[in-house]
């Protein structure tokens, strides 16, 4: 992003960072467009293109943006709550997950777009944005213990990171169809401990 985007003022910067999640959690990569974002914004083109160079460029921006929101309030909940991070790699994973619903249904739309950097053709943007969700998702598990994994520590963060695009999409067919945040929060934990539980019998122990 350009500088003239940084000296903006905060209400105008929001303006323009809640409209291109809402594009592009909406429609993708491919299929959102500049005049979108534009028109979401209520501001001009030559506004717009002032902050910055292009529409890759705006789009890297706004899913770090995404990923750094929620890990921030991730990293927040568990300070404010003086929760020392599990070294197990699933504990963690379900600490993480019982803070992270609460992201979700707080901000559907940033998960929204997540669930779409996913689906990425162009395979040069892809790498970048997987290289996104691997910084912040290494900087929170990446420290956890593999002392007693039968696999590849690096296998099985793969085998996490997939679960956590399953359970963000899981999340997203739901609150299509329920409105009670208590039933999908419940059904959110429900999904996660049935998943932990079939990895924690197949990680662990002698090969």
């Amino acid at each position: 992003m350009k500088s003239t985007f940084d000296n903006l003022a905060e209400y105008k910067k929001q303006r323009v960072i809640n409209a291109c999640i809402q594009e592009f959690g909406e429609h993708g990569y491919d299929t959102s467009s500049m005049d979108g974002i534009i028109k979401r914004a209520g501001i001009s083109k030559g506004g717009l293109y002032g902050y910055v160079s292009s529409k890759k460029e705006l789009f890297l921006f706004i899913v770090d943006h995404a990923y750094s929101k929620l890990y921030e309030y991730l990293k927040i909940r568990v300070n404010s709550e003086t929760v020392e991070l599990q070294p197990d790699l699933l504990e963690r994973l379900r600490d993480v997950a019982e803070r992270a619903i609460d992201f979700y249904l707080e901000h559907p739309d940033f998960i929204y777009l997540i669930v779409r950097t996913s689906h990425i053709p162009d395979e040069g943007l892809a790498t970048e944005v997987r290289g996104i969700f691997d910084k912040h998702f290494i900087g929170l598990f990446g420290d956890t213990d593999d002392s007693s994994l039968r696999y590849p520590k690096g296998r099985v963060l793969e085998l996490a990171m997939w679960l956590l695009q399953k359970t963000r999409l899981d999340f997203l067919n739901e609150i299509e169809r329920e409105t009670n945040p208590a039933k999908i929060k419940s059904d959110f934990m429900e999904n996660w401990d049935f998943y932990l539980g079939v990895m924690r019998d197949g990680i662990y122990g002698t090969p």
